[in-house]
């Protein structure tokens, strides 16, 4: 059969263009790796755990608990504590000492994702395990979504043996605050005592204000909460939020108050807060300041809150009751 020139020249470019996708279409095939099984992606994401088999037996203490900027204190006076006793048995489950309990308990370990575990009644990403280390980044998990921003606290423990033998030193002796938390609380102190009418330049003391009498016409309770009020609160809620009842008999009427004070660090008592109506705030403030002048200032001895041993201006909250 006859083809014309241009026929053949048009069909030769088609048959060249065919062959070129024939020839891409091979080398892909050949190249690209092969689709994955489902079980080949369940161990892929397996291999991500990390394993507790290594250090499963090893005591291991708490010895620094710091926010991300590597301070233990953050500007409220909250103080990052360093408590944790934990013993890995395997994978699954772990020892962790309960002081109230006085023995270990026992948790079971629940893996999520990249890292995090739930165990203790809290959230964790594992950052570092080693034989005798193990470095911990506590999260705070909202709806099942970890809050980065919220999750800046990490916790250093160190196995018995390495703190014996190693380090030659106890876990008492490295939980103690660092010189960069005494810098800072020196600072924090500063700006407080400089400014004792300030609320916003206050902190919460870690050894909170005392109010010792020196009438018998005055007595003093410091809040202590129970039990159950613990268990809905922060063992930091004492020292952070401290609440006094004061008494005073033999006043010269029947009262009760409720208000907040500034103790600066000399321990002089500045008047804070307080709810009344509007109308009334001046003579409401007179009348506090009155008590606090007259009956507080005389009848106590008031030693300022101090953290880490140095005193400084910290909020409080009174509740005085005048008795005729």
């Amino acid at each position: 059969m006859y083809f014309p020139l241009a026929m053949l020249l048009r069909l030769s470019r088609y048959f060249a263009v065919f062959f070129c996708f024939l020839a891409l279409f091979q080398w892909y095939s050949c190249s690209s790796p092969a689709p994955k099984e489902q079980g080949d992606e369940e161990e892929k994401l397996a291999g991500n755990r990390p394993s507790f088999t290594p250090i499963a037996g090893t005591d291991f203490f708490e010895v620094r608990r710091a926010f991300d900027n590597g301070l233990a204190f953050d500007t409220l006076g909250f103080e990052q504590e360093p408590v944790w006793h934990l013993n890995f048995i395997s994978n699954d489950s772990v020892k962790i000492f309960s002081p109230d309990s006085n023995a270990m308990l026992h948790y079971s370990i629940y893996y999520d994702q990249d890292s995090i575990f739930h165990f203790g009644r809290e959230w964790f990403r594992v950052r570092s395990i080693a034989k005798d280390s193990l470095m911990l980044q506590r999260l705070t998990v909202v709806s099942k979504h970890v809050k980065e921003a919220r999750s800046n606290v990490y916790m250093k423990l160190y196995s018995e043996r390495f703190i014996r033998d190693s380090l030659k030193t106890t876990v008492q002796e490295l939980r103690k605050p660092r010189s960069n938390d005494t810098a800072f609380i020196r600072w924090r102190s500063a700006i407080a005592n400089a400014n004792p009418t300030i609320i916003d330049s206050a902190f919460a003391a870690r050894n909170p204000v005392q109010f010792i009498p020196k009438n018998p016409n005055i007595t003093v309770k410091r809040r202590i909460f129970s039990e159950t009020e613990r268990l809905n609160q922060s063992a930091a809620y004492e020292y952070l939020y401290p609440e006094y009842d004061i008494v005073i008999n033999k006043a010269y009427k029947n009262f009760y108050y409720p208000f907040s004070v500034l103790v600066d660090g000399k321990g002089d008592v500045h008047l804070a807060k307080f709810v009344t109506s509007d109308e009334f705030v001046e003579s409401r403030k007179r009348v506090l300041n009155g008590i606090i002048d007259v009956y507080l200032k005389n009848l106590l001895t008031i030693k300022p809150g101090t953290t880490l041993g140095i005193p400084h201006t910290s909020l409080i909250m009174l509740r005085v009751r005048g008795i005729e």
